[in-house]
């Protein structure tokens, strides 16, 4: 029987009974790759077949070391039978470069950027910009996440949703006045693609508010923040940490077009959330708190700034 066909027939008797069982299912896996090398011997694509797939489950059972190992197999079968730069081969780069050690998985990103696939080529790219990102280099993330659009909308056009994927992701790497026609562009696709009232849209509102603050376009600023709020709240729930997040936006852009009572409600809606879903002492928490007594303090309460200024103080001491 094959290995297709063991897998589909023992995961029906595992879910008629319980959960499968990773261990059996990586023996099964390993079985294939055992049995197709057998068959057609190691450079062939069903070798590559078998080997990829054992990989692609380890990755996903958190098993990186042992990815590795099967993927470095798949890409020198690739390399033999359809050549170093082939696009399937470039592929298996790619996700080769998942699982690497940071130190190597770089100049295998870059490798796979290189594909005549334009949607592969895009992936790496975005994988590229992150590695920038981590490191804390916005502008090199933004190089190749501009590089990855570009392959993206080769790809599929310029309306599919990875492209307003990217354009968001890009919006958060670039100054404000550059982000604000890149979520424009986004927030238009959202709308386009997912209908009214999605979270992605509310989350593209948001950033856009913020962006349009930072610009002292305030008065524009509104209807985002505005809705970004409306439809988190009802979408995702209103203690959710987005939600927190919306309001915050929307309080810091009605405090700028001083709408300071909506404002006040509107700082302390987040920090409640923030509360409820991290703790009191939570970094995210303790940055409400800090935005919240810093309004007040301006607005003249300063008591009950003193008050939420201790919290801060306390958590650093300890």
């Amino acid at each position: 029987m094959s290995i297709t066909k063991i897998l589909a027939c023992w995961c029906v008797t595992a879910l008629a009974y319980a959960q499968p069982d990773p261990a059996m299912l990586r023996g099964l896996y390993e079985q294939h790759l055992a049995e197709q090398q057998q068959a057609h011997g190691e450079f062939d694509p069903h070798t590559a077949d078998a080997a990829r797939d054992l990989a692609l489950f380890l990755r996903n059972h958190g098993d990186s070391q042992g990815a590795y190992t099967a993927l470095v197999r798949t890409v020198v079968i690739d390399e033999k039978l359809f050549g170093a730069d082939a696009a399937r081969t470039l592929a298996d780069v790619a996700d080769l470069a998942s699982v690497a050690p940071p130190a190597g998985a770089g100049k295998l990103f870059e490798r796979a950027a290189k594909s005549s696939d334009a949607a592969a080529a895009s992936r790496a790219f975005v994988a590229l910009g992150e590695m920038r990102a981590s490191q804390g280099d916005r502008e090199g993330a933004a190089r190749y996440w501009r590089q990855a659009l570009a392959k993206q909308e080769a790809a599929t056009g310029p309306e599919s949703e990875r492209v307003a994927t990217i354009l968001n992701i890009l919006a958060q790497a670039v100054e404000p006045r550059d982000a604000i026609p890149l979520l424009q562009r986004a927030l238009a696709l959202d709308r386009k693609i997912f209908g009214p009232g999605h979270p992605e849209i509310g989350a593209t509102d948001q950033l856009l508010a913020s962006a349009l603050l930072a610009t002292g376009k305030t008065a524009e600023a509104i209807a985002p923040g505005r809705e970004a709020l409306s439809i988190l709240a009802v979408k995702l729930g209103p203690d959710h940490p987005r939600t927190a997040m919306a309001a915050a936006t929307l309080a810091e852009v009605l405090r700028a077009s001083r709408n300071f009572a909506e404002a006040e409600s509107l700082y302390r809606q987040a920090l409640s959330i923030e509360e409820k879903v991290y703790g009191p002492q939570h970094p995210a928490t303790l940055n409400e708190v800090k935005n919240l007594s810093a309004f007040l303090r301006e607005r003249g309460k300063v008591a009950e700034a003193i008050v939420l200024e201790r919290r801060l103080v306390t958590n650093v001491a300890r």
